[in-house]
């Protein structure tokens, strides 16, 4: 059974379009529609593309969809591809308001009301952007970045663009987009693969305001298994690459922001180079760490940093107990930097929900 927007659609007046994107991943996907379904004080529908699962994902939005008008089922005949199902649903959007949805995230209570109070105050705003929770499988708060912004409010261009340097960007999976973004922005860049949703953030913070407040509106799903968690240099670095030269072409930013951009971007692109490295030798992904080396060095010219990693994945390449050393100290890091955070589970952890 598929539901298609000419049968469902806009019948019931809808105002926001949630854009769900799936892939074989049935429970979860429950979860999302789920929490969008119960945003309050919205009229909305929840759109999924479903990107030839071949599993019990139709029986399950169906089921849904016969429960609740409101879900609308599309299933393509074949795989196209993650990305080009997010810019399928993007392109179909007719609603005044739309946000986009990964299957194995959620929104929180209240996402859509004070989304839409805070575009209804500032009329000039494209976006709102709320506090998107950072969660790993068990229900642990890594981070929420939005939290530490300098903040709340309007931000206009340069200020809002700057703001989402340093890896604060918001995650756009508590972000609530005016349908005219489609038309001013565009849609994601293909091209810029694995970063086009940052990438898509930052064109949008470059050329208009938006309205960014400290609302815990989503969680982000760290999934250790999903592709973004165990991509190859080549999924995202020549997508960076991309966008940096887009950026560096744009004829329509003024030069002196334009250099400060590029500036911060380009420290960011060094830092998550090296960040990424270290990251990948804890897993004994060596080709990984010779890529980011590589990256660092010819396109950078770094020394020291890309020297380090390079030393370090040669002796536990070549020495079996260094390779468990180093993961062990390495896993020890990241449980010792989220237990400096445990004023994040304390303050939002009643809000998680697991599938």
């Amino acid at each position: 059974m598929q539901i298609t927007e000419n049968q469902a659609g806009l019948k019931g007046g809808a105002f926001i379009t949630a854009i769900i994107p799936t892939y074989r991943r049935p429970q979860l996907l429950c979860r999302a529609i789920s929490s969008v379904l119960e945003q309050e004080d919205a009229s909305l529908q929840v759109c999924v593309y479903d990107n030839a699962s071949g599993d019990e994902t139709a029986d399950v939005v169906t089921t849904l969809a016969a429960k609740d008008s409101r879900v609308i089922y599309h299933q393509h005949p074949a795989n196209i591809g993650g990305l080009a199902n997010f810019l399928f649903g993007m392109s179909r959007v007719e609603t005044p308001f739309f946000s986009i949805l990964s299957d194995d995230d959620y929104l929180l209570p209240g996402f859509y009301r004070h989304a839409l109070a805070g575009l209804s105050e500032k009329p000039q705003a494209m976006c709102w952007a709320g506090m998107t929770l950072n969660v790993d499988e068990r229900g642990v708060v890594w981070d929420a970045r939005v939290r530490d912004w300098a903040r709340e409010g309007l931000l206009e261009p340069p200020d809002g663009f700057m703001a989402m340097t340093g890896g604060m960007a918001p995650t756009w999976t508590g972000i609530l987009f005016r349908r005219e973004v489609l038309d001013l922005v565009g849609m994601l860049d293909p091209e810029v693969l694995g970063p086009s949703d940052l990438e898509y953030l930052l064109r949008l913070a470059a050329r208009f305001p938006y309205v960014l407040q400290k609302h815990p509106s989503a969680v982000f799903t760290l999934n250790s298994t999903s592709f973004s968690a165990t991509q190859p240099m080549s999924s995202f670095w020549p997508g960076w690459k991309r966008m940096l030269e887009k950026f560096s072409t744009d004829d329509t930013l003024d030069d002196a922001f334009k250099l400060q951009a590029l500036n911060a971007l380009h420290g960011d692109a060094r830092r998550m180079l090296f960040r990424r490295g270290a990251n990948a030798l804890a897993g004994a992904r060596y080709e990984f760490v010779r890529d980011a080396v590589d990256a660092l060095e010819s396109d950078y010219g770094l020394v020291g940093r890309p020297s380090l990693l390079r030393m370090l994945a040669t002796v536990c390449k070549r020495v079996s107990i260094m390779q468990q050393a180093y993961s062990t100290a390495y896993r020890l890091a990241e449980r010792h930097i989220v237990g400096s955070r445990k004023i994040l589970q304390a303050e939002y952890g009643h809000l998680l929900r697991m599938a």
